[in-house]
């Protein structure tokens, strides 16, 4: 009986990138239909894609529609594993071809014929043993990267952002833009504009495309790129390639990135120097303050106003320039430097440094004790959150005013370098240096005000530095 036939190819893997694995079961495929005497209407074709990993097969898809559609009425391929790994996916091939009476041929596994219990069941077990091989070589596979990873060897997979095809070698030009990605980062730059300028210089990711904030966060977050080896999230140890971050750029990075008070949103970006970062001095309020429109007598201008409630309104334009002037006044001093020697205090460094190392060794005595028995899983449970907690916090606290000031203090003039800083920056560096807290407006006006003049009171802005200036 001659039949219209739907050829289906698929490759898990295209190691080669030419898509040659799939041509040869489409020609395999093909000598098939003309040994059948069946007419070939349709090729779907899903390269590099697995059937085990639960993602949309493009071209599976459109064969079913061809089949439910009538325009093909057989299915050809070079094996039943090729079509399905998942039982849930084989139930629904076989309604459909139950519904369309739709004959099921294969170049290595034969017949397989869906249209009586028997095939039907014979489908399934194929199914069933395809699917344990799967998972078998999946164990086999972690339990080899685990076995390289202990080692401190590369485990393989898709081309490292970074390093070449064998995930030792440097590649400078990616190398470099994810250093000063995470440098960036550290300083107090946003992901998206860490994002924009990382694309500026043109780099891609490993697979040619635009690399976007998420992604950037991905890649910063990587152990690898400070030589280090991770299993399932937790760093285990020194790697064998060279790092292309130096590891306390690295960690401070990823401490900037975790932290849970960081803003994340990729909504309204702040276009005023303290939106979120002022805050209202109204007795027994404390919240901090943005910008909106506000103002007396239809005049309409932007202002700094309490979070919580309309009870402290500022003019924003004339904040901002006394902040600009005060910032500009203290990165002027002769003793501008000494900033960032209180920031990145040697001792407060290492002592930090060293609890580092003590709680991740805490976690890994904690996991030994499990595993002996000596610790129930509740206390292990309790005890990790417990530890947990104290890494992130003491990470965070290497990452903090030192990085962020850097690139300020360290210039021949930290004025200029914070006047041409982007806002992002400005503001990472003024949240580092001081606490801006706006009272409400005192009675009566300030002597030497002028009518006629825009009325501003300064000492209505008060400043705490946060380390001693």
């Amino acid at each position: 009986m001659s039949r219209r036939a739907a050829v289906y190819v698929r490759i898990s893997r295209d190691r080669e990138g030419a898509g040659l694995g799939v041509q040869r079961q489409e020609e395999d495929c093909r000598a098939l239909a003309d040994r059948l005497g069946w007419t070939v209407v349709a090729v779907h074709v899903d390269n590099d894609l697995s059937a085990y990993s639960g993602k949309p097969r493009p071209g599976y898809r459109a064969l079913l529609d061809d089949l439910r559609a009538s325009r093909a009425d057989a299915v050809l391929s070079w094996h039943t594993d090729r079509l399905h790994r998942s039982p849930a996916e084989l139930e629904a091939f076989i309604t459909v071809c139950e519904e369309h009476a739709v004959a099921v041929q294969t170049v290595v596994a034969g017949v397989i014929d869906l249209t009586t219990p028997t095939g039907r069941m014979q489908a399934r077990i194929a199914g069933a043993v395809a699917r344990q091989e799967v998972e078998h070589g999946r164990e086999r596979m972690l339990r080899a990267k685990e076995q390289a990873a202990s080692a401190g060897r590369w485990r393989g997979g898709r081309r490292p952002l970074g390093y070449a095809e064998d995930g030792r070698t440097v590649v400078p030009a990616e190398a470099a833009a994810l250093r000063r990605a995470a440098e960036d980062v550290v300083a107090g730059a946003s992901l998206a504009a860490t994002a924009r300028r990382f694309a500026a210089t043109g780099v891609k990711s490993s697979t040619g495309g635009e690399v976007d904030s998420r992604a950037l966060r991905r890649l910063l977050m990587r152990p690898r790129n400070a030589g280090l080896i991770d299993v399932r999230g937790e760093v285990v140890g020194q790697a064998d390639w060279p790092p292309i971050i130096p590891e306390d750029v690295w960690r401070g990075c990823v401490a900037v990135l975790r932290d849970p008070t960081r803003t994340t949103s990729t909504g309204n970006v702040p276009v005023w120097l303290g939106s979120g970062l002022f805050r209202c001095g109204v007795e027994g309020c404390g919240a901090t303050m943005r910008v909106m429109l506000g103002g007396h007598s239809g005049r309409r201008v932007k202002a700094y106003t309490c979070t919580t409630s309309r009870h402290l309104v500022r003019r924003a334009d004339q904040v901002d320039a006394l902040v600009h002037a005060v910032i500009e006044g203290r990165l002027g001093r002769p003793d501008a430097a000494d900033l960032l020697a209180v920031a990145d205090d040697p001792e407060r460094v290492a002592q930090a440094q060293t609890s580092v190392i003590t709680l991740r060794q805490k976690l890994t005595d904690l996991a030994a004790a499990y595993a002996a028995d000596a610790i129930t899983l509740p206390q292990l449970t309790d005890a990790t959150a417990a530890v947990r907690a104290r890494l992130e916090a003491t990470e965070r606290d290497l990452s903090s005013r030192g990085g962020v000031l850097a690139g300020v203090l360290a210039t021949a003039d930290p004025v200029a370098a914070w006047r041409g800083a982007p806002l992002d920056r400005q503001r990472s560096i003024l949240d580092a240096l001081v606490t801006v807290t706006i009272t409400p407006a005192r009675r009566g006006r300030r002597p030497g005000w002028r009518p006629g003049e825009p009325y501003f009171d300064p000492e209505t802005v008060i400043f705490e530095w946060k380390a001693d200036q």
